[in-house]
């Protein structure tokens, strides 16, 4: 319960919540596979800066095999050099990463890194969803029924296998009869299973959908959602601005989560809707850093924001919960003598999919508005309807 207060509080009401990956060096292997994903970043953007290497990527362009035109793969480079991205996804039929020539410039151990990195994230996202959608369909009795669970004296009537109403004409309940500790409980559980299907069926993690999924789907051949690492910079600004300026303007995300692993220079700041303020996660990723490795001996096996990620809700989350999380407003800073990295992915929905909110989030009776008006919808309009 106090996770999950905690997860709701900082989802809904700051903006972000910040994941240690180690466990407080509990679990420090974790971290030792993003830091390789940073040198794989570090590497990208140097040979892009000192080569031809950028001649050797794809420019950024729609995937193949995605199914969507919001799906992009390749590089770009915009206001003259200052914002490079290189845009991956993952090959849903071999779990390679796209574009194919991103190994000519960081190598095979840098592709596995990054293939490596985006599943440890993807998790990662897919438990938080898990957790805000099912503590949501959960406050909302979207499960709840009335007399789902009975525990009767054996002398006295039995409504197994009779629906509420049947049970009301039959005498055995009356209308005002509440819902039981069973009953509350019983939803619950079904709130966490379904919240868990969503997961697995909808949110697209690069992997191939199950077969024992009984839905209607078209997913295609490559994941709909990116990992894209970035290089953000003042540095043709740097004769005008003295101060960190924002490079990237205040937006959301037609994500359920992006994760943002911690970045060794700070630069993400996300508003927060409870302190009416910027503020930059991961100015307190550092501290939290500081107070359980306050001498660095962790240093020598990865770098201190290896450990961290900083997953922000988008407009997808905000649907399946029910508005009580919004999607979090955030935008990019630099300063004009230090570039950032950034290596963000961003979790959507696979095509084909559709928001069937009974099956995801219980009774229609019990949706809001905004649920109500995407289902049964594909997530590909969805996400098309939210650009």
């Amino acid at each position: 319960q106090k996770t999950l207060l905690h997860v709701m509080d900082s989802l809904a009401n700051h903006g972000c919540i910040i994941v240690d990956l180690t466990d407080e060096d509990k679990s420090p292997e974790v971290a030792e596979t993003m830091s390789g994903m940073w040198g794989a970043t570090g590497s990208f953007f140097k040979q892009i800066g000192e080569g031809d290497a950028a001649s050797t990527i794809p420019a950024m362009g729609p995937a193949e095999g995605v199914g969507s035109s919001h799906a992009m793969v390749g590089y770009a480079s915009f206001k003259d050099g200052d914002n490079q991205f290189l845009e991956t996804r993952i090959s849903r039929t071999d779990g390679s990463l796209l574009p194919k020539e991103t190994s000519s410039v960081i190598g095979e151990e840098g592709v596995k890194s990054m293939v490596d990195a985006f599943n440890i994230m993807s998790e990662v996202g897919k438990d938080i969803v898990r957790i805000a959608t099912a503590a949501s369909s959960d406050e909302a009795g979207a499960f709840v029924t009335v007399g789902s669970v009975v525990s009767q004296d054996e002398d006295s009537p039995s409504i197994a296998g009779l629906s509420f109403e049947e049970a009301t004409v039959s005498g055995v309940m009356d209308e005002d009869t509440q819902p039981s500790d069973d009953d509350i409980a019983r939803a619950s559980i079904l709130a966490s299973e379904t919240a868990t299907l969503l997961t697995e069926e909808i949110m697209d993690d690069g992997k191939p959908l199950s077969e024992s999924a009984n839905i209607e789907h078209d997913e295609g051949q490559v994941s709909m959602s990116p990992h894209r690492i970035c290089r953000y910079s003042n540095e043709k600004g740097s004769k005008r601005k003295a101060k960190p300026s924002e490079i990237f303007g205040a937006h959301t995300d037609t994500t359920f989560v992006t994760i943002v692993p911690a970045a060794a220079v700070s630069g993400l700041e996300v508003y927060d809707e409870d302190s009416l303020q910027w503020y930059r996660p991961e100015l307190n990723a550092r501290k939290h850093a500081k107070s359980v490795d306050p001498k660095g001996e962790m240093d020598a096996k990865f770098p201190w924001h290896s450990r961290y990620l900083i997953v922000m809700p988008g407009e997808l989350l905000q649907i399946t919960s029910r508005n009580n999380i919004p999607a979090a407003v955030h935008r990019v800073v630099a300063a004009p003598e230090t570039p950032r990295l950034s290596a963000p992915v961003l979790l959507r929905a696979r095509p084909g999919t559709k928001m069937d909110v009974e099956r995801y989030m219980g009774s229609l009776d019990k949706a809001d508005s905004l649920l109500l008006e995407t289902n049964d919808m594909k997530m590909e309009d969805i996400h098309s309807s939210l650009q």
